[in-house]
């Protein structure tokens, strides 16, 4: 009898399990389209205007974080205004951006010339700056490479928070040499800062979870490749397998035809939006690197992403 009891408890439980894990195809084909983000609280309270404001850590001369206030017209050069918090630059210089829903922003220290400011062995962070107070701290400690071989000097080069699993997505080459691919990308409860999940032997850039080809997947840019690659996650945005496919490539595209994926967004209509730049684990500055954007468009008769044009 204990024995049919568990038995049957363990079936509950997977049945329970699959049944919550499945999706309508009208919540699928809106992940990464929605918007559910808002700017930071702060932003108004400081006397921006949060519709013509954005975030930045690529202004010249500017260490870490920025807030931008863009004007309407963009011939207005001296409209522009920067403003940056004491907290913002005390990290060092930063690489990719992510907000959550009530505008918390997502952040990890990259290298621009030189090691020097922030070891490698410091790099494996992630900082998070309050949307009410503005205040940039730690929010979660990555694991630290091994020091006995030579690594590339880099770290998390791509963040991404996804709304509808509630999951931050950190891609990190932290560990990888010139020859071994040894990157990770870590899925992290956004309220515990803890890892739930990973994905290993990836190093990957941009990173996008989205849902316009009716799976929920997770999208990352690898940096050895110009080709970008997927996998599926589960509703609570964990992986679901392990099956990594192969999406599109940026292969002899664009001005320079070996760009890496820097940044995957949908735009409105469910198109692949990609920024690339030239990418070859060099520590030239990051910030001064030119950037193309590129656009898909998913063919759902042969279930592949097309290349349609370039965007700049």
């Amino acid at each position: 009898m204990k024995n049919i009891l568990k038995i049957s408890t363990v079936a509950a439980t997977f049945l329970f399990a699959s049944c919550t894990d499945k999706m309508p195809e009208e919540e699928i084909a809106q992940i990464g389209i929605t918007p559910c983000r808002t700017q930071a609280p702060f932003v108004k309270k400081m006397g921006f205007n949060p519709s013509i404001t954005a975030y930045s850590t690529t202004e010249k001369k500017q260490k870490g974080l920025v807030l931008l206030q863009i004007p309407k017209n963009p011939a207005d050069t001296l409209g522009k205004i920067i403003w940056q918090d004491s907290s913002w630059k005390q990290f060092g210089f930063m690489g990719s951006i992510t907000t959550d829903e009530p505008g918390n922003i997502y952040t990890a220290p990259i290298p621009m010339v030189n090691t020097l400011e922030v070891p490698t062995t410091e790099m494996n962070k992630i900082y998070k700056v309050d949307c009410n107070t503005a205040k940039m701290n730690l929010f979660c400690k990555l694991p630290k490479p091994d020091l006995t071989v030579e690594i590339v000097p880099f770290g998390v080069l791509g963040v991404y928070y996804d709304c509808h699993g509630k999951k931050l997505y950190a891609a990190s080459v932290s560990g990888s040499t010139r020859d071994e691919e040894k990157g990770v990308i870590y899925v992290i409860d956004i309220n515990t800062a803890k890892v739930v999940d990973l994905l290993k032997g990836y190093d990957a850039a941009g990173v996008f979870v989205g849902g316009t080809t009716g799976e929920k997947r997770l999208y990352f840019g690898s940096t050895r490749k110009p080709d970008i690659y997927s996998v599926e996650l589960k509703k609570d945005g964990t992986f679901k397998n392990n099956k990594i496919k192969k999406e599109l490539t940026l292969d002899q595209l664009g001005p320079r035809g070996n760009d890496k994926a820097r940044r995957i967004r949908y735009d409105n209509a469910g198109n692949l939006i990609i920024h690339g730049v030239e990418f070859n684990y060099s520590l030239a500055a990051q910030s001064n690197k030119p950037e193309t954007g590129y656009q898909f468009n998913y063919n759902e008769q042969e279930k592949k992403w097309d290349f349609v044009k370039l965007l700049n």
